[in-house]
């Protein structure tokens, strides 16, 4: 039984060093102990993780199901579950009290004091345990005998995630079994033994995915994507073609005056649901919010898509961030333009040395810009330069040529239904 969980843990410590997926670990590693013989039908890893939306990384692998599935709870979760009653915030609060009486060492000290984190170990064919947690009621309606967990906190820093409640960042695992008498010692002892070398993977693994997707939460995905991908020095950057949108809130600076902070704020966040949610859900890409404005892409260069398709996408985008104002309990606070165009840009990192910026740059940018200025002078929420229009083949009402702050030739400009 030793040599089992020995060679799962030299496993692991490989695993350590590859690209892994955190449903990669627990197929791995369900497969092994049930190779062994050991009776685990399910196996569930959570992680609360520092990211402004996500709070929780959840995996479980079940044996009926032979996969392991990926939960992604929002950050109000980890609040919301502060008051229920689960092994999970048993375990945190016994780990966070082990973890107060050694904040004082750092570094190598803290890693030679490190204790064997608490765990539990319950019988659930006893009516009491039973009924303790929720969760133990729920696993042994489904045949579970025996329940296992471990926690590991991810260094001795707590954290403030909201209402002024600390945690300690870190990862929990459970195993369960349907064998009648639950896990031996043997195999308890095991899981103990391979507990380390798991939770250090674990960390990896979720601090990549934690990476990945705090790039894409402030620079986007396709951004993020480039810079992970390693577009990532100062004045690397490329020409793309694509569609331009920009829109820029109204009446924002009175708004500030009128309401109150809190107020202020949720209204300036309601528009950018509307508009940015739109993008996104569109397929366009938001690089900057600037204020009470921003600026988003839509890449010509997607495989198998045209520039026809593509700022009909954009276009589509447009719709719906007005169609979402329409339905906010308060559409007079979230008036906004949107001004539309098709060009090529300059796409890539620009900045200082320890500041950069993944944007986009050129006078396309500047066109789209000063085209949602249009929108108020002509008293049309949403305007496009011919250059867009050319791209849909829906017809637009044309307004005429106009003169640009910063540009020598007029440009033709259209609006377009809102209705679609």
């Amino acid at each position: 039984m030793a040599g089992t969980f020995e060679r799962i843990a030299d496993w692991l410590q490989r695993v350590a060093l590859v690209d892994a997926s955190l449903e990669d670990l627990i197929e791995g590693l369900s497969s092994r102990l049930r190779d062994a013989g050991i009776p685990v039908a399910r196996i569930s890893m959570g992680r609360i993780l520092m990211h402004p939306v996500i709070g929780i990384v959840d995996v479980t692998w079940d044996a009926d199901a032979r996969r392991a599935d990926n939960t992604i709870y929002p950050r109000s979760a980890i609040l919301a579950s502060a008051g229920e009653k689960s092994p999970f915030v048993e375990l945190g609060n016994a780990a966070h009290a082990a973890a107060s009486t050694l904040r004082h060492l750092r570094g190598l000290e803290l890693a030679d004091a490190m204790p064997e984190w608490p765990y539990l170990n319950d019988d659930l064919n006893d009516p009491a345990t039973r009924g303790k947690y929720p969760l133990y009621g729920r696993l042994a309606a489904t045949g579970m005998t025996g329940y296992v967990a471990f926690v590991a906190p991810f260094g001795l820093r707590p954290v403030t995630l909201g209402a002024g409640r600390q945690y300690h960042l870190g990862a929990t695992v459970s195993y369960a079994t349907r064998r009648q008498s639950g896990f031996t010692e043997p195999e308890i002892a095991g899981f103990r033994r391979i507990n380390l070398p798991l939770m250090s993977v674990v960390r990896l693994v979720t601090e990549k995915f934690f990476v990945s997707e705090l790039v894409e939460a402030y620079l986007g995905r396709i951004s993020g994507q480039s810079v992970l991908s390693g577009q990532i020095a100062r004045g690397d950057v490329r020409r793309i073609d694509c569609a331009l949108f920009f829109s820029d809130m109204r009446g924002s600076t009175l708004l500030s005056q009128r309401l109150p902070p809190e107020d202020y704020v949720a209204a300036l966040n309601w528009y950018f649901d509307c508009v940015a949610g739109a993008v996104i859900d569109h397929g366009g890409e938001v690089l900057k919010f600037m204020g009470d404005g921003l600026l988003a892409i839509f890449p010509f260069d997607r495989q198998g898509r045209t520039p026809e398709d593509i700022c009909a996408n954009a276009l589509s985008a447009a719709r719906e961030a007005f169609h979402r104002r329409n339905a906010l309990d308060r559409p007079d606070l979230v008036e906004f333009g949107i001004g539309l165009h098709a060009g090529e840009v300059i796409y890539g990192n620009v900045g200082t040395e320890k500041r950069l910026d993944f944007t986009v740059i050129g006078t396309s940018v500047a066109k789209a810009s000063r085209v949602e200025g249009l929108t108020r002078v002509l008293d049309t929420p949403l305007l496009a330069t011919t250059a867009f229009a050319a791209f849909v083949p829906e017809s637009a009402r044309h307004l005429g040529t106009h003169r640009l702050r910063g540009f020598d030739e007029e440009v033709e400009v259209a609006s377009f239904d809102l209705a679609g």
